[in-house]
């Protein structure tokens, strides 16, 4: 390769020739040249290292990027010229972090842990990111890094990381959407992103919390004035406040907010709205009615109705409870069991035959629900 490459004193005599700079030419082309050939020898690679440092101090950021790109996927450029470009600014350096195969595992680390944006995003795309690094660059402040992480198939989201990124997900649409896309990941632990999710990942997520084994926890929970909220549902009647009153009586027996409970109360699909009314123990029955007086908008579409009615019946209780309280932002810890059972139905035996009296006396009133509902379908 040396007949190759530029000697020095031609290098020397081109440099400022007829009061052009050709020096970024130079090392474009001295890189080519080193690349292009598909064996080197000591010498040459001594030689190409030489040449191509001298010209590096003095180009601009343009042209050392350039140099990084066509060296980042060469295994054997020289590892002096490698250090030289992972530690210059962000255009130069990004190649390198991103491709080099050889890359200081240290370096990589480091810019995990606090690198500029585009350093790390360039370290979260790699094919070869490992679990530590992915831990690392889950914490990192800018989104530009997370989507980066979240888009690369080669990284395995779970336990932690995935955690740490859905959360961010919450507030941020783009890692929401990125993360959503990903079919190789525990679909139960985007439940956080339910209202961002469309249809068939929306059903995915129901699925695998439904798959999960109860938690105590979770039974706990949702266990409060069940029987109290049935009976106030089939006691009202349509009218201007009822869905307030719904959405309050949800918070008291889920242990919600108000604020969190009337949001998710009146979200644009009604699925959160009948997964607190599944979680909460209140019958199919119930459900319908509760979606006829606080939906009405809804209950006028046929389709719209009768399928959030088939969502609420194919959940069971507990993954309801597990998507409600991670849509209201609660985690779900270890809590101390209580009486009632943690399976369906969520009642004390004492208590079911009071709860079967409450659904009992609505139970006409449902039925003039059923009829209205089936004549706006025909």
């Amino acid at each position: 390769m040396t007949a190759d490459i530029f000697p020095v004193e031609t290098l020397e005599r081109l440099n400022r020739q007829d009061g052009v700079d050709t020096r970024p030419i130079l090392v474009r082309v001295l890189t080519d040249l080193f690349v292009q050939k598909p064996e080197h020898t000591a010498q040459e690679v001594g030689r190409y290292e030489e040449l191509a440092g001298q010209l590096l101090d003095v180009v601009d950021v343009e042209s050392r990027a350039a140099v990084a790109r066509k060296l980042a996927n060469d295994p054997r450029a020289p590892r002096k010229l490698i250090d030289r470009l992972i530690a210059d600014v962000e255009p130069v350096s990004t190649p390198i972090l991103a491709y080099f195969a050889d890359a200081p595992r240290v370096k990589l680390l480091a810019v995990a842990l606090e690198g500029g944006p585009l350093d790390a995003a360039a370290v979260a795309s790699r094919a070869d990111i490992d679990d530590e690094l992915a831990r690392m660059l889950a914490h990192h402040q800018d989104d530009l890094v997370l989507e980066t992480l979240a888009a690369n198939p080669a990284a395995a989201l779970r336990d932690g990381p995935l955690q740490s990124l859905v959360e961010r997900a919450v507030g941020a649409p783009a890692l929401a959407a990125v993360l959503l896309r990903r079919d190789d990941i525990d679909a139960a632990a985007l439940a956080p992103l339910y209202r961002q999710a469309g249809p068939d990942r929306r059903a995915a997520i129901r699925e695998a919390l439904a798959a999960r084994p109860p938690r105590l926890s979770t039974a706990a929970r949702t266990v409060r004035n069940a029987e109290a909220l049935s009976e106030m549902l089939a006691t009202l009647d349509a009218g201007p406040g009822q869905a307030e009153a719904i959405a309050e009586a949800l918070a008291d027996a889920l242990a919600l907010k108000p604020d969190e409970a009337a949001r998710l109360a009146t979200e644009a699909s009604g699925e959160p709205f009948v997964m607190m009314l599944r979680a909460a123990g209140v019958s199919d029955e119930m459900i319908v009615r509760a979606l006829l007086i606080a939906q009405p908008e809804i209950a006028q579409s046929v389709v719209r109705f009768f399928g959030l009615v088939e969502i609420a019946e194919a959940t069971p209780r507990a993954a309801a409870a597990e998507l409600v309280f991670a849509l209201a932002g609660m985690p779900i810890r270890a809590a101390a069991p209580r009486h009632e059972p943690a399976f369906e139905p969520l009642t004390t035996p004492d208590r079911a035959g009071a709860a079967r009296t409450a659904a009992a006396s609505g139970r006409r009133a449902v039925d003039r629900d059923r009829q209205e509902a089936a004549r706006r379908r025909g």
